[in-house]
């Protein structure tokens, strides 16, 4: 694994911040101080960049932090879940109160997921409406209220079908769609 760069800087407006150790970064994309598109720069970037073009922040990067705990101090970045996170395959549908929306959920907690809507027009701290439907046959098809806490950036050329990751945070979930989070979160890993 390449060696961390310990300066970096943080661009918000005209005004540049920092330098903060990576680690620091990390917490502060986590925390949703720093979002995809804002924009740091370290001595060994060129120029400023924007953060979802980095694999210095890539998921594939942060994935392998994790698994292998190489860098130290660096792991410790990470903040702890509080809840437990399945991963699912869930199709959902939606509104924002402007635009209807289809797209799954990827996985789930139960004060929040990970959907990734057919819709790049989502934005920030938007409220949503999702309609939850599994496929499994006993499963009850649900309602959550929510807000949208983070958007992924995509360097894909968007229109109005192109889907992005959004997290969200449950508002209001029916008592049957509790039951079913609560199921899906305990149910065991399915073997590949």
């Amino acid at each position: 694994m390449a060696q961390i760069e310990n300066n970096w800087y943080v661009l918000m407006g005209e005004q540049k911040y920092g330098p903060y150790e990576y680690k620091s970064i990390i917490n502060m994309i986590q925390t949703n101080q720093l979002m995809d598109y804002n924009y740091v720069w370290a001595p060994h970037l060129s120029s400023w960049t924007q953060i979802h073009q980095l694999e210095d922040f890539s998921r594939d990067r942060f994935i392998n932090i994790l698994k292998n705990d190489a860098e130290a101090g660096v792991v410790n970045a990470f903040l702890k879940r509080e809840h437990t996170r399945k991963d699912v395959d869930v199709p959902v549908m939606g509104h924002n109160h402007q635009r209807f929306f289809d797209g799954q959920m990827v996985s789930v907690s139960k004060v929040g997921a990970l959907c990734l809507l057919n819709s790049p027009l989502i934005q920030v701290g938007d409220r949503l409406k999702l309609h939850i439907k599994s496929d499994e046959k006993d499963s009850t098809p649900f309602n959550v209220e929510c807000e949208v806490i983070r958007k992924n950036f995509s360097k894909q050329r968007l229109n109005s079908k192109s889907g992005l990751y959004y997290a969200v945070r449950f508002h209001d979930i029916q008592p049957v769609g509790v039951q079913t989070i609560q199921t899906w979160i305990q149910a065991p890993e399915k073997s590949a």
